[in-house]
């Protein structure tokens, strides 16, 4: 029974780490001597360069996506709910780290990227190359970009000055090509590369944001003969291995990135390299996609897909309230160490149309606080309970709150010392040796999993899970989210 718990614990540590995969895709910066940020600084000034010039500048790279032969993740969470096992349980933790998809980025009406997702279809056991055409004009920030597999377009976003044009897959297989006019607001970013580069969302630099370390350095040579250092970037698992990672191959004379490189679990799952870079006189399609607006009927089929479903962003707290699927929890007051909360929406690929949602305070002290919860986590702890006689019972609960809260740390130092780093990390902060995690369960039968960068007072816990209420009932005062 004590093993069951034990588990239980363990993986919520793996649920922590698979949620922060997703928000360390959008989030940029660490410090030190060649740390991961002055890396991709360095990448980032160098890729914006690539932008520059006179004419249109016309860059082609390559994705290819690798088939993993993993089930639906949502599949094996229902298989999990049937009957917990073992094998179950690393099936359904192994497939959620084994993404088939690469974050694809476009530019909206108001100037805001947006975060789509480009995916392989799970029946495939071949790999699916995809082109990747952009056509930037520097002088009007004009743009095209438009991904293709074969001679069947997937998606494309583009910028005539005046209107941004989006154009994705309908439900009968052809394009739509949507047109927006741009607000009085919008602007190109001053890097086009932070959206439309190999490594978009990636190289930005923002500061106080962290990403994986650099693990090992060393040098290669491509096909072409351009020489390149190749950075692996990636955070060492519980065996003390790095068998999830980022490559990153940077050319040795211009510090650009030439090719980026995902590793799961030792296997390759996905690469974006660049091929080709030249000025032209005009873009093949036109800055409005009149070529692909005429063309739009028609059934298609493809081997690969761009999801434009809303992926990881930041909302408000009665936004959180409004899109969870189950109830959700908010501190009604900010502990008193730390700054007001930032809330991450993220899909949950394993119960969509659910979204999971990662409410991150910094601490003034360096105490900074991750609370992460959504209807995955729901599924996966019930299904887990359910296979111990009276389980909540049997759980070692450390506090029972008189909001209904109660609250776990698990006694396995190592697990949690690896998971609160994860999450940590993941979200923006530089983890401390002496943080602390705690599972929680709320009155309504969902759970929360709580990280804390630094010590906490039995009594500094105590009020923290004391203030937790309903997301729906807060109040918030100026100034607040």
């Amino acid at each position: 029974m004590r093993s069951t718990i034990g588990k239980l614990a363990a993986v919520a540590a793996l649920l922590i780490a698979v949620l922060g995969v997703g928000l360390w895709s959008l989030r940029p910066g660490t410090q030190g001597d060649m740390s991961s940020f002055t890396l991709l600084a360095r990448a980032s000034a160098a890729e914006r360069m690539l932008f520059a010039g006179e004419g249109v500048v016309h860059i082609v790279s390559e994705i290819t996506l690798y088939p993993t032969q993993q089930p639906d993740a949502a599949d094996l969470l229902n298989n999990l709910e049937a009957g917990a096992t073992t094998d179950k349980n690393m099936a359904f933790i192994k497939n959620w780290l084994s993404q088939q998809w690469i974050p694809l980025y476009s530019l909206g009406a108001a100037g805001r990227m947006q975060m789509h997702k480009l995916e392989i279809a799970r029946d495939t056991d071949e790999a699916v190359t995809v082109r990747d055409l952009v056509w930037y004009e520097p002088a009007t920030r004009r743009f095209v970009r438009v991904l293709q597999a074969g001679d069947q377009v997937l998606f494309a976003n583009a910028y005539d000055g005046n209107s941004i044009y989006l154009a994705r897959r309908a439900a009968n297989g052809g394009l739509e090509v949507d047109r927006e006019p741009v607000t009085d607001r919008f602007t190109v970013p001053a890097n086009p590369a932070d959206f439309m580069g190999i490594a978009a969302g990636v190289t930005a630099s923002v500061p106080g944001k962290h990403y994986p370390p650099i693990q090992d350095v060393a040098t290669d040579t491509l096909d072409d003969g351009t020489p390149v250092r190749t950075y692996t970037l990636g955070y060492i698992d519980l065996s003390g291995s790095i068998g999830t990672h980022f490559l990153f191959k940077v050319a040795t004379e211009t510090d650009a990135i030439n090719e980026m490189d995902c590793v799961v679990d030792g296997k390759t799952t996905r690469v974006h390299r660049r091929l080709a870079i030249e000025t032209v006189d005009s873009p093949q399609y036109s800055w409005n996609l009149s070529e692909l607006a005429a063309g739009s009927d028609g059934q298609q089929t493809a081997t690969a897909n761009v999801r434009t479903d809303k992926a990881a962003q930041v909302v408000t707290i009665s936004q959180m309230a409004d899109r969870a699927t189950s109830p959700v929890y908010i501190f009604a007051k900010t502990p008193s160490w730390a700054k007001e909360a930032v809330i991450y929406d993220l899909p949950d690929e394993s119960s969509a149309p659910a979204r999971m949602f990662a409410a991150t305070y910094r601490g003034e002290d360096g105490r900074d606080i991750v609370l992460t919860q959504g209807e995955s986590f729901n599924r996966y702890f019930a299904a887990l309970l359910k296979e111990v006689p009276n389980g909540e019972e049997q759980v070692p609960w450390m506090y029972k709150s008189e909001n209904g809260f109660r609250v776990m740390h698990q006694s396995d130092t190592n697990t949690e010392m690896w998971w609160t780093e994860f999450a940590l990390k993941s979200s923006g902060f530089e983890p401390k040796a002496n943080r602390i995690g705690y599972i929680l369960m709320s009155p309504a039968r969902t759970w929360l999993a709580l990280a804390v960068n630094g010590p906490v007072g039995e009594r500094e816990l105590q009020n923290v899970v004391d203030s937790l209420i309903p997301a729906g009932q807060y109040m918030s005062d100026p100034g607040q989210p």
